[in-house]
């Protein structure tokens, strides 16, 4: 069996804390240890999430090479775009497992299962038997990094994370985010709110085959109404008691525009109940609004959160990349015209895949993403010099974009999305995962938001004890401390697909209602059992 092997540092990450939020016990002491593991079952599990705080371990990972699906690795050919390392020498990151000169041609093609793709759980949205790329290798390595130490008690103060006032917004090397997305209101996701698929259109699947069942008169009339209640102001009053300052708004191309031949996409006053929502969370809570094009014309992952499941012709495609300019061009023109323009991010891409289920990009997909990020880009600046711009990593990680963005525009942020439910993480150990994670990519050239994350590990996720309490905090720690924050996956979110061992359902790891309502989201002010 061929193995390739990496080191990874993991060097007092506790340590890392500002001084001001670190209080240790006089009684406990650190321990050091050197671990070699070929698979996670050779590594010995912490009882407690808190004893992974302020880790200093040297870690020998043997990576098997069945679990990497590009070329094999040795170390004469490092998997790295550039030989810029990644943050360090000491710490992996997905790039690492992005191979020097992958293309589209070497990723074997995947059927379309819809019944699949439109699900969000481990075994639907990436697919836990048929998930690939350098995210989901990453994150099978990143589970067998995790060893048992002595407990070291270290806290951690949830900030008055800021929230300036309408057009001062200070750009994202300063902002830290704590945010919410706002999913399924204006791109519907019929695993965010089975039931209203299920009283409306029980057979389809997605919001194209909503309204291609429906017809667009009647699809039309439900989603007018869905628009103007299903997310209202006191939804963002509830936010804000819990000091959210970000609001991420998913929103389809056909918001902007008529829906292209052979999408089925009702456009409506998609665009006129966002304006109401972000401007009152501007106006009354300070808050900071990320428009988030999610849905581009031809399809731009295959996924359901796009708006029609399987469909991938965005890419190398000439009629979408023009339709796609013109989309960044209506959307920034709206955006400029609200009262209060100097407080919004405009999102560019939402989880481009090259392939169904890739996750993590290719050389030529790569220089695609980034045509379309400079084409896009100068068409943002045409209209407005200092309007921040935001650019999905495509699951490589932020440093993968250093060689074309480094010092090219001083508002540039970088998306990425943090999910631990695939690469065989277990819930107690996936909050240190995330720790791990976002120290990894704190040196990218441009500052770092995580767009979406969520608390459903691929292992042991349950109710009846604090894992879904220490996984939450842990993110929402990790993604302040080291980067620009982040905005949890999904507000709202009624998912019942089972994704639990004890029978618990999806919901109770993905909507931030729920999560507040049980005491799991903290308030600012609220002191934390550090694990970071």
């Amino acid at each position: 069996m061929k193995a390739t092997f990496f080191t990874a540092g993991l060097v007092g990450l506790a340590a890392a804390l500002p001084q001001g939020a670190v209080q240790e016990s006089s009684s406990t002491v650190a321990q050091t240890s050197t671990v070699s593991v070929s698979s996670p079952e050779d590594v010995p599990q912490a009882t407690s999430l808190a004893q992974a705080a302020a880790v200093n371990v040297t870690i020998s990972v043997q990576v098997p090479s069945e679990i990497l699906d590009t070329t094999s690795l040795n170390a004469d050919s490092p998997a790295l775009l550039t030989t810029k390392p990644v943050e360090s020498s000491e710490f992996l990151s997905p790039a690492d497992f992005l191979t020097q000169g992958l293309s589209l041609d070497d990723i074997p093609a995947v059927s379309v299962d819809p019944t699949t793709l439109s699900k969000r759980d481990f075994f639907g949205l990436f697919g836990s038997s048929i998930s690939r790329g350098p995210f989901v290798n990453f994150l099978k390595v990143a589970a067998q990094i995790f060893v048992k130490v002595e407990k070291v008690i270290v806290f951690w103060t949830c900030p008055q994370w800021i929230r300036p006032v309408p057009n001062t917004f200070p750009g994202w090397r300063k902002y830290k985010s704590n945010g919410v997305n706002l999913g399924g209101w204006l791109v519907l996701e019929k695993n965010i709110q089975p039931s209203f698929f299920n009283d409306n259109a029980p057979s389809a699947i997605d919001e194209d085959s909503f309204c291609q069942t429906l017809g667009l008169a009647k699809c039309g009339a439900l989603l007018e109404n869905r628009y103007n209640t299903y997310i209202t102001t006191k939804d963002i009053d509830n936010f804000a008691a819990y000091g959210v300052n970000t609001l991420r708004i998913p929103i389809g191309y056909w918001a902007y525009m008529p829906a292209i031949a052979g999408d089925h996409y009702y456009t409506g006053s998609q665009k006129l109940a966002m304006q109401k929502i972000a401007q009152y969370a501007i106006t009354k809570h300070n808050m900071h609004i990320v428009v988030d094009l999610h849905g581009l014309p031809g399809g731009q992952n295959g996924l359901d959160n796009q708006g029609k499941t399987g469909q991938l012709t965005w890419w190398n495609n000439q009629t979408a990349f023009d339709l796609s300019i013109e989309m960044v061009r209506r959307a920034t023109d709206d955006i400029l015209r609200q009262p209060n323009s100097g407080s919004y991010t405009i999102s560019l891409i939402n989880e481009p895949l090259p392939a169904l289920y890739y996750f993590g990009q290719t050389q030529d997909s790569i220089a695609y993403l980034n045509k379309y990020y400079v084409a896009a880009l100068k068409e943002v600046r045409k209209r407005s010099k200092t309007l921040p711009v935001a650019i999905s990593d495509g699951f490589i990680g932020p440093q993968t974009w250093d060689p074309y963005w480094t010092n090219v525009d001083p508002y540039i942020v970088i998306d990425t999305h943090i999910y631990f439910f695939v690469g065989g993480s277990y819930s107690y150990d996936a909050a240190y995962g995330a720790c791990y994670l976002a120290k990894s990519y704190q040196n990218a050239s441009n500052p770092t938001f995580i767009g979406e994350w969520s608390i459903q590990a691929t292992n042991f996720n349950h109710l009846g004890d604090n894992t879904r309490r220490d996984f939450y905090r842990s993110q929402l720690q990790a993604y302040t401390q080291y980067l620009s924050g982040g905005m949890f996956w999904n507000g709202k979110h009624d998912g019942d697909a089972i994704v639990g061992d004890d029978g618990s359902a999806q919901k109770y790891y993905w909507s931030w209602q729920l999560l507040a309502a049980e005491g799991i989201v903290p308030r600012p002010g609220d002191k934390l059992e550090s694990l970071c």
